[in-house]
């Protein structure tokens, strides 16, 4: 008995304690709602409308004050701003702001505008990669080890919706530039976030996600089933390979972003290597960009030092008190005819360029500074000699910003040739700019940059002198027919 009425006290206890911690659980999420039904009270309380109307005035001014691009495509954006000041006198979140905002400046043609410091809603992710080639989308594991079925490698549908769905709804936030750069945005930052997306295209929400194969004959296909993802996958860049000396006597230069110390000091440790080669291969597939310096200094070994300087884009920028005139001196090399700086074979370079430059779109009067020039020289060192042989340089459409300025600075020069598919598009000297107190920032060119031809590289790219897409087996590591193709091209200007 005395053992029986032991264990009853110590299982009342034990009850009792669990009503304890039960109740000291459930008081922890009441206070946790509560706190954040505060902040959604606080984020639409008068005074939180009132700074948020303030940063929307912000934002309107940079459009019309600061924005390169502000006029460049006509677009409308009086009509969204207000009825965005609508939404936030009638009640808006943070996050909601900032998306708002972003499929504002989505109206325009500017590759480098984005925003951020609004927070994704929680929700299920895509689990796999999608590279677009074309007007293909091809799916990978998130390794990138296989298809997700053998040889069924182009993507369809995603949820029963044709993937070009997806993307017309996703376009809204994505800016207005080349059709190749809308895609990759489209698929590589926003698809990724799936439940988001189904929630704007009211699908159903689910803790998987069908997905439609066809193979390459698109004759056949395939329907699975996969679980979503926790987060986002990871894309990097492609193809991951290193800059050697190939088997066939090529030189292989691999600079997969533009970073100044990087990529110069990847070209200073392999360009000695490469001065008894046969032929030169650059590979700048998926570099989305950063300093211009890897273009003076490849470019100083393509040059003969007969070769006059080479001018190949013109540039002017956004006029505004907070910018000097030099604002596009620094890490765009870009000064006026004027410039004192030039020398007397720079400014004849200068003059010719001018005669057939004939921009694609009229800069609005007095609203813009002269032209800007970029001119690339052969170099002085000693140490940087002349490299003659036949060159091909590998692109793609993930290539952006100073990676389409190299481009456009190698396109047309003896013996070299441009191989792949075009560039993203993207050249703006960009600026970043806090909205008021909501911790919302955004990114916004401050020039129009133009190509020799006329042509923006916003909303165009840079063109290849030969278009070749991959062949889906690119995508995981199993064959690079641009790589072949460019042995090719080098192996038959050899002969």
């Amino acid at each position: 008995m005395r053992f029986l009425k032991s264990h009853r006290s110590k299982k009342i206890t034990l009850n009792f304690n669990l009503m304890k911690l039960t109740l000291y659980f459930l008081l922890i999420g009441l206070s946790w709602t509560a706190c954040n039904s505060d902040k959604s009270q606080t984020d639409k309380s008068a005074g939180y409308r009132h700074d948020m109307l303030v940063a929307l005035d912000s934002f309107e001014t940079y459009l019309n004050d600061r924005w390169s691009y502000r006029f460049a495509n006509n677009a409308d954006y009086a009509e969204p701003i207000d009825s965005l000041r609508q939404k936030i006198k009638v009640g808006l979140s943070k996050d909601e702001f900032g998306i708002e905002i972003e499929k504002i400046i989505a109206l325009g043609i500017d590759g480098h505008s984005r925003v951020r410091g609004y927070t994704w809603p929680q929700g299920g992710c895509l689990p796999f990669l999608i590279e677009v080639e074309g007007d293909h989308f091809i799916a990978t594991h998130p390794d990138r080890n296989a298809f997700l079925i053998e040889d069924f490698p182009f993507l369809k549908k995603i949820d029963g919706r044709p993937i070009e769905d997806w993307c017309k709804h996703i376009s809204t936030r994505v800016p207005k530039g080349s059709p190749q750069w809308v895609k990759h945005r489209c698929v590589v930052r926003f698809l990724v976030r799936l439940d988001y997306w189904r929630e704007v295209m009211n699908l159903p929400i689910s803790d998987s996600v069908e997905i439609e194969l066809t193979n390459i004959s698109e004759k056949e296909f395939r329907v699975i089933r996969l679980a979503t993802a926790k987060t986002p996958p990871s894309f990097g860049v492609w193809p991951k390979s290193n800059s050697m000396l190939l088997s066939s006597n090529i030189g292989y230069l691999r600079l997969p972003n533009m970073q100044k110390e990087s990529s110069t000091n990847e070209i200073n440790l392999w360009m000695p290597k490469f001065r008894n080669a046969d032929g030169l291969i650059i590979d700048v597939r998926d570099n989305d960009g950063g300093d211009r310096d890897a273009l003076n200094l490849v470019y100083a070994y393509l040059a003969s030092s007969t070769d006059p300087p080479r001018v190949f884009t013109a540039a002017a920028y956004r006029i505004h008190p907070s910018r000097k005139k030099d604002h596009l001196a620094g890490g765009h090399f870009m000064f006026p005819e004027e410039h004192e700086g030039w020398t007397l074979e720079d400014k004849a370079a200068i003059k010719s360029f001018k005669k057939t430059f004939h921009p694609e779109w009229e800069l609005p009067p007095k609203q813009f500074s002269q032209w800007h020039y970029m001119v690339l020289h052969r170099s002085p060192d000693s140490e940087i000699y002349h490299f003659n042989k036949p060159v091909v340089v590998l692109m793609n459409s993930k290539c952006f910003s100073a990676t389409d300025i190299f481009l456009a600075g190698l396109k047309g020069m003896k013996n070299v040739t441009l191989l792949g598919s075009p560039s993203g598009g993207g050249s703006g000297a960009s600026e970043s700019f806090e909205l008021g107190s909501t911790n919302i920032r955004m990114t916004l060119s401050s020039m129009a940059s133009f190509q020799s031809n006329g042509k923006l590289f916003d909303g165009n790219g840079v063109e290849p002198d030969r278009i070749l897409y991959h062949v889906p087996e690119h995508f995981i590591g199993l064959r690079d027919n641009v790589l072949d193709t460019a042995l090719s091209i080098i192996m038959d200007n050899r002969k």
